[in-house]
């Protein structure tokens, strides 16, 4: 009897010791957004709900800015090296490490979210063919911010009165099509927005519309111009031997969930947005829609760029150019 007592209570210990070890499986999920930003409160929720749904198998623990040492540009390499499991990867600010995949960074080409969510489905699978192969990074899915808009000190009544006004940009097409409109792009790291607005260092930024709230660009320009040019094309991405090493049960459940995630991001970025341009209004800033042929003409002075992006970036580069400018067409 001692025995089956010792034996039952062996197994029972063991049966808990494994438990623990599956709960113990832990992740970093790394968000170049602030920490009070509405996308780090749903990579949070996106965390949480992992944790419940493989009871306890994976739990992320999830960074924002400045509580991990690194930036935007760093983030495919931290997740290449096992540094960060998971993370929030852009393609815009990685694009030295692969500028044949910064499709949506092209002015105009995708320029609403339903356009966006349309052609991501197009764009992952080649995404992800070329981060697997090079970087051992595999993205679960796609989301966007809001569209991307400029944000200025003094009123402009058409996108010809950017003339000779020196606006923040945050990647290289930003610059090539403000060169377009005899404007000129500044690179600023997003810290640096808010002082040099203030100080007059550049006359306007671009951002989406969340960040100029949450940044309080209210406080230091007075116009949005919403020229809807582009949307940023956020991937949840994971280290590829991180995510190998789950369990299948747990790849399936982390997969499926991420996708689920992806109607998740969208329905709560979509209301965000609403909130924000309704506060910034209340705050006294002007929002200033461009005209439809205004908006058409910056649109076809600026198709150069795509092909040129093409022509520069191969096969892959083409492909992309192809599928999503088709899809954002629809």
């Amino acid at each position: 009897m001692n025995f089956w007592k010792y034996a039952l209570i062996a197994g029972a210990a063991f049966s808990a010791l494994s438990g623990q070890a599956m709960a113990e499986t832990k992740w970093s999920l790394f968000t170049p957004f602030g920490a009070n930003d509405k996308p780090t409160e749903l990579y949070r929720e996106f965390a949480s709900d992992v944790a419940k749904a493989t009871n306890g198998e994976l739990v992320i623990d999830v960074f924002s800015s400045g509580e991990l040492p690194y930036k935007n540009t760093d983030i495919l390499r931290a997740l290449a090296t096992d540094q960060i499991q998971i993370a929030d990867l852009a393609i815009g600010p990685v694009a030295g490490e692969v500028p044949e995949l910064t499709v949506f960074g092209l002015p105009f080409i995708c320029t609403s979210t339903d356009q966006f969510y349309t052609a991501i489905d197009e764009a992952l699978p080649i995404f992800n063919e070329r981060l697997q192969d090079k970087f051992k990074v595999r993205a679960l899915t796609g989301w966007t911010m809001p569209p991307q808009q400029v944000w200025l000190r003094d009123k402009v009544d058409q996108i010809s009165d950017l003339k000779g006004r020196k606006v923040r940009t945050w990647n290289k097409m930003q610059v090539e099509m403000l060169d377009l409109m005899g404007a000129s792009g500044v690179a600023i790291t997003p810290a640096e927005v808010i002082p040099a607005l203030q100080r007059g260092v550049v006359d306007g930024a671009i951002t989406a519309v969340i960040p100029a709230y949450d940044w309080k660009f209210y406080e230091v320009v007075d116009y949005g111009y919403m020229l809807n040019f582009t949307m940023t094309d956020q991937l949840i991405a994971v280290n590829e031997k991180a995510f190998g090493a789950l369990s299948p049960e747990t790849q399936t459940v982390l997969t499926e969930t991420a996708n689920a995630w992806q109607d998740k991001f969208r329905a709560a970025i979509d209301a965000a947005a609403g909130e924000a341009e309704t506060k910034l209004t209340a705050e006294g800033m002007t929002l200033l829609t461009p005209a439809d042929a205004d908006f058409a003409s910056a649109k076809e002075s600026t198709r150069a760029i795509w092909q040129a992006w093409a022509d520069a970036n191969g096969e892959i580069a083409g492909k992309l150019l192809d599928r999503v400018s088709a899809a954002c067409a629809l």
